[in-house]
Formats: C-alpha cells, sequence, structure tokens
C-alpha cells in the first residue's frame, strides 16, 4: 500500500513539473497578453489564423493567415512573434509581424519545436526559445534567424519573460535571473513563481498574485495582491501597482504592499496598461479608460505600518470636498466576521443565502448590493470570492466575501474543495487573498492537514 501511494505521489509531482511553464498557459488557452511600454496587446490562434489587437489610447487590429498550424506567439514593443512546428521537415517556422508597418517576415530554425512546456520570448534584440533537448539551455535568435548565444543554467528553466522596456529575465530554480550584456544574473533576495508579467521596468507579479519589487540585482520586496489565476498584469503608475482581481481593480502602495485604493469596473479585465497616467483596463473583447483619481482611497487609521495588524480599521476618505473620514464600523455582523482592513467579510457557513447574509449584516444608512463576475445577484447562496458593494452618499466600498471550506466560489463545501485543497498542499494548485481565509478552518493563520481534517467533517 504504502508503494503504492508513493508512485502515485511521484507521478503527480513529475505532472506537476512537465506542466509548470510561463508558455503552457498561453498555449493551453490559445490566447496570450503582454504589456510594455509601446501598448497592451492581446493575441489569439487558432489553427493557422492569428487575431492581433494592440491597445494604446485606442485599439488597433489586425489577422494573418498562416501557412502552418500555430504553436504558440509572443510580443514586444510593436513586433509579434509567431511558431509554427512544421514537424514533417523539423523546422520550427518563426513568423515575426511588425505591427506599425503591416510587414511579415519570416525564417526557419532547424532541429527545433516548441512543446507545450517550452519557454519563450522576446526583447527589441532578439527571440528566445528554450532548447527542446536540453530544457537548461537558452537560445537567442536574431529577427532575421541568425543563431546569436546559447545560455546555459544548472536547473531547468522554468519560465521567461521581457523586461518593460529592456531586458529579458528567466526564472531557473525558483531564481530570477536577468540578462545582462551577454550573461544572466542572479537576481537574489526572494524566490519567485513563475508566469510573471512586468507591471513596469522593476515591478514583477506572479499569476499567483505575487509582486516583486526589483532594485538592481535584488529584489528589494515582496507582496501579496488579490488576484484571480489567468491575470496576465497590472500596471504601475506613480508609487501604486494597479491589478485586477475579477472586476475589482485594486491599488497597492509599492513601499509597503497595503491595498490603499480600489474601482469597480462593469467587466472583468485580465490585463491593465499605463496610458500616460491613466489605466487602460483591457478585457474581453472590450476596454475601458480609468484615472486613478476616480479610485476609492482606503487610508488606514493606524500609523504603526505593521503587516501583521489585518484588523485595523480604515478611515475611507468620500469623493467630494470636505474630506470628511467614513465610519466602516457602521458596516458590521454578530454572525460573521469583518475585517476592515482587508475588506473581507469571512466565517459564513456553507449554503447562506443571499438573504440570509443581509438579514445578518448590520449597514444602517447603507445600502448594499452582491456581485458575482461583475453582475448583481439577488438569490441563491453567497459564495467565495463574490464581492458585497456598499453604497453611501455617492460612494462605494467592496468587501469580498468568504464561505467556509468553499474553495470553488459555489457556495457550499464538498469533494471538489477537498481534492483543491489537497492539489494546493502537494503544490499542484494554488490559491490567494479571500480564499486563503476561506481554506483555512482552523483558524490559525495556516492551511495544512488540519483544515483538510475538519472540511472533510463537514461534508
Amino acid at each position: 500500500m504504502k508503494r503504492s501511494l508513493c508512485l502515485i505521489m511521484a507521478i503527480v509531482i513529475l505532472l506537476i513539473a512537465v506542466l509548470t511553464s510561463s508558455a503552457f498557459t498561453v498555449q493551453s488557452s490559445r490566447v496570450y497578453r503582454s504589456a510594455d511600454s509601446s501598448g497592451a496587446y492581446v493575441v489569439s490562434f487558432n489553427d493557422s489564423h492569428v487575431d492581433i489587437t494592440r491597445y494604446t489610447a485606442d485599439s488597433v487590429s489586425a489577422g494573418l493567415n498562416l501557412s502552418y498550424t500555430v504553436s504558440g506567439v509572443c510580443a514586444y514593443h510593436g513586433k509579434i512573434v509567431v511558431f509554427c512546428n512544421d514537424t514533417a521537415h523539423n523546422y520550427l517556422i518563426v513568423y515575426v509581424y511588425y505591427h506599425d508597418t503591416d510587414m511579415l517576415d519570416s525564417f526557419a530554425i532547424y532541429d527545433q519545436k516548441l512543446n507545450n512546456d517550452t519557454d519563450f520570448c522576446c526583447d527589441d534584440n532578439a527571440i528566445y526559445i528554450e532548447n527542446h533537448r536540453n530544457n537548461s539551455e537558452l537560445m537567442a535568435f536574431s529577427y532575421d534567424g541568425n543563431l546569436l548565444s546559447r545560455y546555459r543554467f544548472n536547473q531547468r528553466i522554468i519560465g521567461l519573460c521581457s523586461g518593460y522596456d529592456s531586458g529579458v529575465y528567466a526564472v531557473s530554480d525558483n531564481t530570477l535571473y536577468t540578462l545582462s550584456g551577454n550573461h544572466f544574473t542572479a537576481v537574489n533576495g526572494y524566490e519567485v513563481e513563475p508566469p510573471l508579467s512586468p507591471a513596469d521596468s522593476d515591478v514583477f507579479v506572479s499569476e499567483y498574485g505575487r509582486a516583486y519589487v526589483i532594485d538592481g540585482n535584488r529584489i528589494a520586496r515582496s507582496f501579496t495582491v488579490d488576484s484571480r489565476f489567468g491575470t496576465a498584469g497590472g500596471c504601475v503608475i506613480g508609487e501604486r501597482l494597479y491589478y485586477p482581481n475579477g472586476s475589482v481593480i485594486n491599488g497597492y502602495d509599492i513601499s509597503s504592499g497595503n491595498k490603499v485604493s480600489s474601482y469597480r469596473l462593469s467587466f472583468e479585465p485580465s490585463l491593465l496598461w499605463n496610458n500616460a497616467g491613466d489605466i487602460i483596463a483591457v478585457g474581453d473583447r472590450t476596454y475601458s479608460s480609468v484615472e486613478p483619481d476616480d479610485f476609492t482611497e482606503l487610508n488606514r487609521v493606524d500609523n504603526n505600518n505593521s503587516a501583521s495588524n489585518q484588523n485595523a480599521s480604515p478611515a475611507i476618505n468620500r469623493s467630494d470636498s470636505d474630506n470628511s473620514a467614513i465610519d466602516l464600523s457602521e458596516i458590521s455582523s454578530d454572525v460573521y466576521q469583518v475585517d476592515q482592513g482587508r475588506l473581507y467579510i469571512y466565517d459564513i457557513p456553507p449554503e447562506t443565502t443571499i438573504s440570509q447574509f443581509k438579514s445578518n449584516m448590520r449597514y444602517d444608512g447603507w445600502s448594499v448590493a452582491l456581485y458575482r463576475d461583475g453582475s448583481v445577484k439577488t438569490s441563491g447562496s453567497v459564495g467565495t470570492a463574490m464581492t458585497a458593494v456598499f453604497g453611501s452618499g455617492g460612494n462605494e466600498f467592496t468587501f469580498e466575501l468568504s464561505v467556509n471550506g468553499d474553495l470553488t466560489g459555489e457556495g457550499n463545501s464538498n469533494s471538489r474543495d477537498v481534492n483543491l485543497l489537497l492539489d494546493y498542499l502537494i503544490g499542484a494548485a494554488d490559491f490567494n487573498g479571500v480564499y486563503t481565509v476561506a481554506a483555512d478552518l482552523s483558524n490559525d493563520g495556516r492551511i495544512n492537514a488540519v483544515d483538510v481534517a475538519l472540511m472533510k467533517r463537514t461534508l
């Protein structure tokens, strides 16, 4: 029995190692999203057809019909690189579309191909592809197909991305490396979790919701942002990182990592871009421009800057000219926990209906509406990651909801939640933000086997 369990665990770990790749998400979804100083890019591909949309102040689209089936794409500073496997002749066909001039070039690389876990990216100088025969080697090709360099790492390459304005970053053995001159140099300070996307030249965010602030050859700070896996990137304006979570864009103070502002859209953006100080929020076939001044400020009243003080109450300024503070203690409950520091409402029992939730809350002088995926919900059960939007005097404040043991957002706790929690514990799944509150059934600040046992007990 023990040998069988060990064999199963070994197979699971092997599958995780095979599937972990910054390029895998791109290829499996067949949609690529990225941003740099030249704009935000959304590139979708199906068979031999590619659709390209570039967002700046406006959106400009183009389409490509190619001779080969597309295996992957990347983009940087107006260049869209498309990879096609020619398995019949053992070639990797590379197309380069120059968006500004509407020109299309191509070349072939012999004895190279893209697998589902092959990493790749591009910058102004070259196209970088992980060697499919040696996953610890990175090859750099010029835009006319010449091999420029080979870079070798001690461990497997598990992530690649281009810098916002310059540079290429690689992740090997959870260490971040930056290309300087003709060498990759380790960026020390923190281990990183790819896939990574740049928010500007010095701030990177993992799709798992971890932000990293780079200062030279070290990661100076790291903090967690609320996110849903699959988000392609946020943006930095001034000293704030803006990052989407569902239909809400949150603003974080880069120096402290605190959530300090928020704004709710009518759709769910997956990509943000800094357009001369305004935010271009890009969603599924739609986009919107948002000014930072439109965000609701969440200024904490405590000044001790203690990261562990998660229950501190914020004083939130009105958007009108008198700047008088709103007392969020008016939003409270005798049944649930209301965290006014993180804007969470948690310890909600499974299968709590929307009407029950409202009756168990106190919010005199406020209106309240519950949202799921950007739509108002008036019936059914509340689920983890739903939002309760409280309004008063023209102001709106969004609280995220956490239902005990509900990791799927369905509003109950069942075998799917147990399996997701088990996957999390072995590294096959990840979640953050309000989902970690829902998973911590023992309320000890940790997620472990104790929470699994408690979750099974409730089934």
